[in-house]
């Protein structure tokens, strides 16, 4: 937040500066405005597009202010000046006036102007739907090439306004608009479309990412509010052919965002950010992969969600039980056993694994879909791992597969102990890295949970994503071996938490003979899991719920549950 006693003193300064009508400076000449402060030519715009201001300044921040035709403020912000560069932009409302506006920039009489040209846009249309012909014949036989699949709606490029801008860095940043009433048209057309099997989608192409670039979208929250009205599940899908970003607005409550910026929601933009990762993050990923004993595959994206307003902008970065899908596409072929994508701390420094399945394309290009509920940076690498004391058991393609996509380690680099007991601390951890969950150490409030342990941001999150639960005693015993029953209710757990709904179908335990001895706290996750297919039984006709799980059994039930949930191939 800006301090306040900086923009009291800074806007009444301005305000003086620009009495007159014409905006002129009060005190300076104008080559001393020029010598400290000057605006680059401001192309013209049209309605609906982003508004870029950038320029050149001695001081260390300047004041960025746009008048009305009328006079009235319509835009006001405090930009801090790098290596004697400022840019600043925002979003022009599509109801706003056209006409010639007025840029002022500077602080008290230091200050330069520049005329901002408002035109209406051409009308653009939004692709409708087209319906294939029937079949000459009524035989077999393919419709036309362009067909719009009901329930998806692309915006018309006529809607999209484009404007790129270089930073002093050389980073190229594109904003991207789309016309209020277009998009608004979009949801009329879907929710005339009616109910479609999967979600609704309205689509928004954009140019490919440059290198080391970064794409934003910036859509009024106004705009979604009203269309949810009638659609309530839309997904907006912003992609090129290289990306993608695929944002359920169920996700945000949009209303209570505008709150806590202290905004009304029709003050409220979205801005989704696409940005491709230069070379010093993507050596940084090689580093960490090679650490792990992965090679990177490269083109590194970093996903992100901001909400802007009254001056203010927060980061969307908690979409709950809602798996948010991004696309990230490779040149050449990528084995699925062998690779997965991988979340880059750029904090730590590490990578983790992160949900991903591997489509081939028919051009020969691999797209990689990256899930998780939250955004960050993601790429992609590849790994063949494998132990000693593995060869021949019954678990080894298992515990090679989540191995090599690093959801689970060796007790040592040549060493697994599939046939070792696993704890209940040891097996959250797996699942909370399953599940790409962040690390929560706080959240862990367990007498014997301590923020020292190894094991403490695990188990705190899986406690915020309800995994798991302690004793009576508050206690979690996180070394104590974990049982089949305890390990078949995190996992049915798990599956709420991944989205998942699976009813509970207690008959289906009637088939093991030993059913009787599943407590009772357990019967209904039990059920669930085996209903999954998650887990069986230690026979056909045997379920032992109280036999402790090894590690191999672990795995085993974790790849299940990867799958089930659509989380690898």
């Amino acid at each position: 937040m800006k301090p306040l006693k900086l923009i009291l003193c800074s806007s009444i300064a301005l305000s003086i500066a620009l009495a007159s009508t014409t905006l002129a400076p009060v005190s300076a000449s104008a080559n001393q405005i020029a010598s400290q402060v000057v605006i680059s030519p401001i192309s013209s715009i049209n309605l609906g597009g982003t508004v870029t201001i950038s320029g050149t300044s001695t001081n260390s921040e300047v004041i960025v202010k746009v008048i009305r035709p009328t006079g009235s403020v319509l835009f006001f912000d405090i930009v801090k000046v790098t290596n004697g560069t400022f840019t600043d932009s925002f979003v022009l409302g599509s109801n706003e006036s056209t006409g010639t506006y007025k840029v002022v920039v500077g602080q008290a009489d230091t200050v330069d102007t520049k005329d901002l040209i408002v035109t209406a846009p051409i009308p653009p249309i939004v692709t409708p739907p087209v319906t294939p012909p029937p079949p000459a014949g009524g035989g077999g036989g393919g419709g036309p090439s362009n067909i719009v699949t009901p329930g998806n709606v692309e915006i018309s490029p006529n809607a999209i306004i484009s404007n790129k801008v270089t930073g002093p860095d050389g980073k190229v940043t594109t904003s991207v608009t789309i016309d209020n009433k277009l998009l608004g048209d979009a949801f009329n057309q879907l929710k005339e479309q009616g109910k479609t099997d999967g979600a609704p989608v309205i689509a928004i192409k954009i140019s490919n990412l440059e290198a080391d670039g970064k794409t934003k979208v910036s859509i009024p929250a106004s705009i979604l509010l009203e269309g949810m009205k009638s659609v309530s599940n839309v997904v907006i899908r912003i992609y090129s052919d290289k990306e993608s970003y695929s944002l359920p607005l169920q996700v945000l409550d949009l209303e209570t965002i505008a709150k806590s910026l202290g905004a009304d929601s029709s003050g409220v933009i979205l801005h989704i950010n696409i940005s491709s990762m230069g070379t010093d993050i993507e050596k940084q990923i090689q580093e960490s992969a090679g650490k792990k004993g992965a090679t990177s595959l490269g083109h590194s994206v970093d996903f992100g969600v901001t909400a802007e307003g009254n001056g203010k902008t927060v980061e969307l970065n908690n979409f709950g039980t809602h798996y948010v899908d991004r696309v990230i596409v490779y040149s050449g072929s990528i084995d699925p056993q062998t690779s997965t994508g991988i979340l880059y701390d750029p904090t730590s420094h590490d990578i983790s694994f992160v949900p991903t399945v591997f489509e081939a394309n028919s051009d020969g290009t691999t797209k990689a879909n990256i899930k998780r509920n939250g955004n960050s940076i993601y790429s992609v690498v590849t790994s063949s791992k494998s132990f000693d004391d593995i060869k021949g058991h019954w678990a080894k393609s298992d515990i090679e597969l989540l191995a090599s996509k690093m959801v689970v380690s060796g007790t040592t680099d040549t060493i697994f102990a599939p046939d070792h007991n696993i704890t209940r601390a040891e097996f959250a951890a797996l699942l909370v890295r399953s599940l790409a969950l962040t690390s929560n150490a706080e959240a862990a409030s367990f007498n014997d949970v301590h923020a020292t342990d190894w094991f403490a941001g695990s188990i705190g999150a899986a406690v915020k994503a309800k995994l798991i639960s302690g004793y009576e005693d508050g206690s979690f015993k996180p070394n104590a071996p974990i049982t089949r029953e305890q390990m078949a209710v995190m996992v049915a757990k798990a599956l709420s938490a991944a989205g998942k709904t699976i009813e509970s179908q207690v008959e289906l335990l009637n088939k093991f003979n030993d059913n009787f001895k599943i407590s009772d706290w357990a019967i209904s996750s039990v059920s669930q899991s085996v209903k999954a297919g998650i887990i069986s039984g230690m026979t056909d006709t045997t379920f032992v719920p109280s036999a402790n799980a090894s590690r191999a059994q672990a795995v085993v039930m974790l790849k299940r549950l990867l799958q089930y949930t659509q989380f690898i191939n």
